[in-house]
């Protein structure tokens, strides 16, 4: 058998934080089965991290607070994103890159 991969422990981590998938939909989605399943947990961390939380009842979002390096305003994201949703701020965001 394969080692599972991180790309799969990673797609896993972020589909299993949202609480509209269920384990079995997520393996289904990233066709792996109960043993491959297993494995991914023992080897990553956060995954193990969101699995516990789940079990516990906690949501597990992730959302950093951040400050628009356009506009200043202050805005929440689980992305790397450096601004806030306005369109002219994405735009300047896209000229400064």
């Amino acid at each position: 058998m394969t080692e599972p991969s991180e790309t799969t422990a990673e797609a896993a981590t972020l589909l299993l934080r949202s609480p509209r998938w269920s384990v079995s939909e997520v393996m289904e989605l990233l066709e792996i089965g109960d043993v491959e399943f297993r494995r991914l947990i023992e080897a990553d961390a956060r995954l193990a991290r969101v699995l516990a939380a789940r079990q516990e009842g906690q949501v597990v979002i992730g959302l950093t607070e951040r400050q628009c390096v356009v506009c200043g305003e202050s805005f929440s994201t689980a992305t790397y994103r450096n601004h806030c949703g306005a369109a002219a701020c994405a735009r300047v965001s896209k000229l400064n890159r």
